[in-house]
């Protein structure tokens, strides 16, 4: 199974909203997927969402296609908890992480 990591910045918690529901959300959003690994760094100042996921083998067009859309989604769902910034999703090649196009 092909194996993504979606990396996503996190602005200010929304009104009413607290830290923990911001991992929570961003799981939550990857129902339906193999969820490898979850974490929450700082970098450059700059907290971000990491996530590791695998979706259903097929073509890689399509692979690549179901890993944006739950990307998309992961940023949908954590933005009603907490605003967002920049989303990247790179795809596992060779033991490198390679950014989608």
């Amino acid at each position: 199974m092909p194996s993504f990591r979606l990396e996503l910045e996190i602005g200010q918690l929304r009104p009413g909203r607290n830290a923990k529901e911001v991992l929570d959300s961003a799981i939550a959003s990857l129902d339906g997927f193999h969820l490898d690994a979850t974490d929450i760094a700082v970098t450059a100042g700059t907290p971000r969402i990491l996530l590791r996921f695998s979706v259903t083998d097929s073509s890689e067009a399509e692979e690549n296609q179901a890993a944006r859309l739950a990307a998309v989604g992961t940023c949908d769902a954590v933005d009603l908890v907490a605003g967002t910034g920049r989303l990247r999703v790179l795809r596992r090649r060779g033991g490198r992480w390679l950014p989608l196009g």
